[in-house]
């Protein structure tokens, strides 16, 4: 099952494009409601639309196109290949290089999106870091009671008291 964003992304058509087919979708059962209410588009929708677009460009190119998906209404697809009698090798070619270059567009989009969702990573790990330091810092000086080394230190710098005979007599 797919979200009707995702079929959309894929095939590089927009979300728009696929409401407009709802009720031709609903009543092939390639596109129905979730539990959550939102709507989605089965495997075999799919491969439908991929096809219909496949053959949507190949009226509009003047070029034939051979079908990448397996589309489960098979019948139309093999009327627009009846109609083509031949296929041209170099159209063919043309057409997987278009896909070879969408799929290379969109791995080159997901890759971007990576590196930046790992520099975005560093950067908060790196001010976590930061403030986990400035914590224990805080913790070491504030918190926590003195080491005897410190404890030492404090009684060297501290004055010595006397007591009131021994100030008194100098003893």
């Amino acid at each position: 099952m797919f979200t009707i964003k995702q079929v959309a992304n894929n095939l590089q058509m927009s979300t728009q494009a696929i409401y407009k087919q709802k009720q031709e979708l609903m009543d092939r059962g390639f596109m129905i409601k979730n539990d959550k209410g939102q709507w989605e588009i089965t495997d075999n929708g799919f491969n439908y639309l991929q096809d219909k677009k496949i053959l949507y460009m190949q009226q509009h190119t003047n070029q034939p196109i051979q079908p990448v998906a397996n589309s489960t209404d098979k019948e139309e697809v093999e009327q627009k290949k009846e109609k083509q009698e031949t296929i041209d090798i170099s159209s063919s070619d043309k057409v997987v290089n278009l896909l070879i270059n969408q799929l290379k567009e969109q791995l080159q989009t997901v890759t971007n999106q990576l590196q930046e969702m790992t520099e975005q990573r560093d950067y908060f790990k790196l001010k976590f870091e930061e403030k986990d330091n400035l914590c224990n810092q805080y913790m070491n000086s504030h918190l926590l009671p003195p080491t005897e080394e410190e404890t030492e230190r404090i009684k060297q710098e501290a004055p010595k008291k006397q007591s009131f005979f021994k100030r008194l007599f100098n003893i």
